[in-house]
């Protein structure tokens, strides 16, 4: 699809030259009426174990966007704000404790995310293949 960023055709100005590009993009990339997002993820983790044996987890995600527009939302909206909503309420509700900068890379953090992701309907699956 071409975005006709340098054609001739006349734009509605904004307060800023950012505002301006926005305003145009929203118009040119919405969504029609049966028109909805995916997100498709792939990840190979390669693991090799304190016995020297490998293994190589492939973890696939797949979301798709809600077809209701008005009532749901799209597959980027889903994978970044749900995860983003998640973790704010386990701040808020004193489940995450520390401070700073903190990422979900221990099992304290992401395991309850990815059980409430779940509810949401947002699930990862993930084949094992053994190297040796």
């Amino acid at each position: 699809m071409l975005l006709g960023l340098l054609s001739d055709e006349e734009i509605d100005k904004k307060g800023t030259s950012i505002d301006t590009v926005s305003n145009y993009l929203n118009k040119k990339l919405a969504y029609g009426d049966k028109e909805y997002d995916m997100i498709i993820m792939r990840h190979d983790v390669g693991i090799r174990w304190p016995d020297g044996k490998r293994d190589m987890h492939h973890i696939d995600l797949v979301v798709y966007g809600d077809q209701d527009h008005e009532g749901g939302f799209s597959a980027m909206a889903k994978t970044v704000g749900y995860p983003t909503a998640i973790a704010a309420k386990m701040v808020l509700e004193g489940e995450i404790q520390r401070h700073g900068m903190v990422l979900p890379l221990t099992s304290d953090i992401y395991r309850p995310m990815i059980k409430r992701l779940q509810c949401k309907r947002i699930k990862s699956r993930v084949h094992v293949t053994h190297l040796h």
